[in-house]
């Protein structure tokens, strides 16, 4: 097994994880920061007092809910930068700053956009880009059934428009980032928790990655178990 499989790159200090609601963020990042002993920034999405409203009626709380979250994405991240850890070398985030415009693109009509901009505008000069970006990846069907699947109260009867719309808008504005090296992962066919080798295949395509896109469709468990197989028959 490759040593680049045990460590992060050196020059790594902050790393986020992105993607639709359900995708998986929040799982990598703890096995991330549990495995290579780096500081965890989890978003605080229960926290949201206008959440749950959102998805019952989003046009009438969606302005609330934006604001709510951009303020509370500033907080976290002015706080946690801040602050010197000694014991973490790298910080890995479920989140980037840039992503609250896209969820605005959406969700706000133009008066409200243009409200959101100006305030954002202020914001974002005093926030670091991540040295790197994973962006997880899946089909809207794939994404519906962990949702469900986690069962969370405020995400019950997710509207699958929605989450459409949220796929298709994550793929367009991820397939341009050119703020930092991005590392695009096909997550339909992967379980990662109950599998660490796939953390191990990702972090050994951070390290191989160049500045702008990068793809990687990493193997199933069916595809992994035929090619052990076929490894034990050659020996």
């Amino acid at each position: 097994m490759s040593d680049l499989r045990h460590s992060l790159p050196q020059k790594l200090n902050y790393l986020c994880i992105e993607g639709v609601i359900g995708v998986g963020k929040t799982s990598l990042c703890k096995m991330i920061a549990e495995n290579f002993n780096a500081r965890l920034l989890l978003e605080s999405v229960g926290g949201n007092p206008f959440l749950s409203e959102f998805y019952k009626n989003r046009k009438s709380a969606a302005f609330q809910t934006q604001l709510w979250f951009l303020l509370s994405r500033y907080k976290q991240l002015t706080e946690n930068f801040a602050q010197q850890d000694l014991f973490h070398q790298v910080t890995v985030s479920d989140y980037i700053f840039a992503k609250d415009s896209l969820f605005a693109s959406i969700n706000l009509d133009e008066n409200e956009m243009a409200i959101y901009n100006t305030i954002t505008s202020t914001l974002e000069t005093k926030i670091p880009k991540p040295d790197f970006v994973i962006y997880l990846q899946a089909s809207t069907d794939v994404l519906l059934k962990r949702i469900e699947k986690r069962g969370r109260d405020f995400e019950f009867n997710m509207d699958r428009s929605y989450i459409e719309t949220l796929n298709e808008a994550y793929n367009h504005y991820f397939f341009h980032y050119s703020d930092s090296p991005v590392l695009v992962v096909n997550t339909n066919d992967i379980d990662y928790v109950s599998n660490e080798e796939y953390l191990f295949d990702i972090i050994e395509q951070i390290h191989s990655a160049k500045f702008g896109s990068n793809f990687y469709r990493p193997l199933n468990t069916s595809d992994r178990a035929l090619i052990d197989e076929q490894k034990e028959t050659l020996d």
